[in-house]
């Protein structure tokens, strides 16, 4: 088995075990309705592919308590759209300055159809729950496409 076959075994078993729930809370707005119910909205927070790939160059740890596992809005430039290793489509956002470690965000399979139609250099913007880094490369997955 050569290097780069053993490097992609195990990037594929580390990304599903990254493939896991998400158990911390975002952000929540509480409103009353007419009958003066409390209604809770999770507000997922704005923030572009750019500041997560500096955040996890400058401290994984720190990038992690304000990424992981965390509902957010994502914009920027798609570099790559593609599928992973279990056949799930992905984009590559343009972020920092190693291209090999720009962050990679995970489609949800009812987004294929619009996955399918992006093209290289498009703006876009996503909504996804953070997943940590995997081999140094920012992650987010369940991620929805945001008109």
């Amino acid at each position: 088995m050569t290097k780069n076959n053993y490097l992609l075994g195990m990037l594929a078993g580390l990304m599903v075990l990254n493939l896991n729930a998400c158990d911390k809370p975002t952000e929540k707005i509480q409103e009353r309705t007419s009958d003066n119910k409390i209604v809770e909205e999770k507000v997922p927070f704005e923030t572009t592919a750019n500041e997560i790939a500096k955040a996890y160059a400058d401290n994984v740890v720190t990038a992690d308590n304000k990424f992981k596992d965390i509902t957010f809005n994502v914009t920027g430039t798609v570099a790559e759209v593609s599928k992973n290793l279990i056949k799930e489509p992905y984009v590559r956002l343009k972020g920092g300055v190693n291209t090999d470690k720009e962050p990679q965000f995970v489609l949800q399979q009812s987004e294929k159809d619009k996955a399918a139609e992006l093209k290289v250099g498009q703006n876009i913007k996503l909504e996804c729950i953070g997943q940590g880094d995997l081999a140094e490369i920012p992650m987010a997955g369940e991620c929805k496409f945001l008109d």
